[in-house]
């Protein structure tokens, strides 16, 4: 009861703090307000105290459970631990994590590439990270997520891979990106000005380039003076062809070229409508058959944020404060791009994150228990999701993000595929009697 009266005061105090700065706007300011919550498919905010709110929640949809042929890979995501951390134990919780996901059967493990910001600044490299957890993991799959393609020469990706799929027997994997901040070109080989604004075509031509040095061909490559050099990359790694994913997000073109190429696709939930998302699979897949690949190489990961606990509202104030302030952060590197969160005011941008965070938490992130989070997992099973890469590291505590695991653990279980061709296998045996 106590805890109730807790949460309910917070919720309260939250409730009158956004009344007021509500009250504080302009109409002029109140309409950028809107444009940019329209933008980003949020509801406009209400005066509410929380007691409205509670109402509110229980007024809303009705939770889906799983159903029974339902099924769904998980993996789990680092991308934004703090790159201004002092002291050592900067890679613990990566690395338990690894632990933890590999003894209980996760699909795999994601390690970002990361330039310049403090947010992420703990990956700069995802190879050099992957090899370290080769060592300490027995069966998860190991994978860049992502690999920044157009700052890499293509035979140090295929080298620096190689190594890693030895270390780890053969669970070596990325998903590529073509970079998006002008800033991270200053890395790109030769003049990153030039290469920016044909980092996509130079993305896919590099995933061509290491796909044929990994499996032993020899490609010709100019020496300095201009005349060709055929060369071939060593180690020789373990698998036979190295897995590929394609970052995708906001354009569709990004997600029919991942198809054409015949690549795995990794999305997210972040800044589009799963409406959208679903448009955008369904064209990937269309251009995946279209171009003469095997039905079966298609294969969509979707990165949600995730912390699963005993009780939803408790997890719902674990996760308060960091998650907001990782859409906070999220939403400001997008200020150079021109969108409308770059043109709202303080007191604006409390509402809106406001609004934001009760939206991912209720409707487009793995926040509560397992039970809440199967309803988000029959939605992304509906608009064509294989696999969801949990993204753990948004600023809980270490030991909140490895107790998490525990809940998350159960919910993957109750999706596993093998389960799910039993109840199949029991069906149809029951229909055939």
């Amino acid at each position: 009861m106590a805890d109730e009266k807790t949460t309910g005061a917070a919720e309260a105090a939250q409730a009158r703090m956004l009344q007021e700065r509500l009250a504080s706007l302009s109409p002029d300011q109140r309409e950028v307000l809107l444009r940019a919550m329209r933008e980003r498919g949020l509801k406009a905010p209400a005066a509410v105290d929380a007691g409205e709110k509670a109402g509110a929640r229980q007024a809303a949809a009705p939770r889906r459970t799983r159903r029974p042929d339902s099924t769904m890979e998980f993996s789990l995501f680092f991308f934004s631990g703090d790159g201004t951390a002092a002291g050592p134990g900067k890679y613990d919780l990566l690395m338990e994590s690894a632990r933890i996901a590999d003894a209980n059967g996760f699909a795999g493990i994601w390690v970002p590439e990361r330039h310049f910001v403090d947010f992420g600044g703990l990956y700069p490299n995802p190879s050099v990270l992957a090899a370290a957890i080769a060592v300490q993991t027995q069966s998860i799959q190991i994978r860049a997520g992502s690999c920044v393609l157009p700052l890499h020469h293509p035979v140090r990706v295929a080298e620096e891979w190689a190594v890693v799929d030895n270390l780890s027997g053969g669970r070596a994997a990325i998903s590529a990106a073509s970079g998006w901040h002008p800033d991270d070109f200053l890395l790109a080989p030769g003049d990153g000005q030039q290469r920016y604004p044909r980092r996509k075509e130079e993305m896919f031509e590099a995933i061509e380039t290491i796909r044929r040095l990994w499996a032993g061909e020899s490609v010709e490559l100019p020496r300095a003076d201009g005349s060709l050099q055929s060369v071939r990359t060593l180690p020789r790694p373990i698998q036979a062809e190295l897995p590929v994913w394609v970052s995708a997000q906001g354009s569709p073109e990004t997600f029919i070229k991942a198809g054409e190429a015949g690549a795995y696709l990794l999305t997210g939930l972040v800044a589009q409508r799963p409406a959208d998302l679903k448009d955008k699979i369904a064209a990937y897949r269309e251009a995946l058959v279209g171009a003469g690949h095997d039905p079966s190489r298609a294969k969509v990961t979707a990165m949600v944020h995730t912390f699963l606990d005993s009780d939803d509202e408790s997890a719902r104030e674990i996760v308060r404060e960091p998650l907001t302030g990782y859409l906070k952060t999220f939403l400001a590197q997008q200020d150079s791009f021109g969108s409308e969160y770059s043109k709202l005011s303080a007191a604006e941008r409390d509402v809106m994150l406001n609004a934001t965070f009760e939206r991912y938490f209720d409707t487009l992130a793995l926040l509560g228990t397992p039970d809440k989070c199967e309803s988000l997992i029959e939605d992304l099973v509906d608009i064509g999701v294989d696999e969801v890469a949990c993204l753990v590291d948004f600023g809980l505590a270490p030991g909140q993000v490895v107790k998490g695991l525990e809940h998350l653990t159960e919910l993957k279980n109750r999706y596993r595929a093998v389960e799910a061709a039993e109840v199949a296998e029991a069906a149809a045996e029951g229909d055939q009697s």
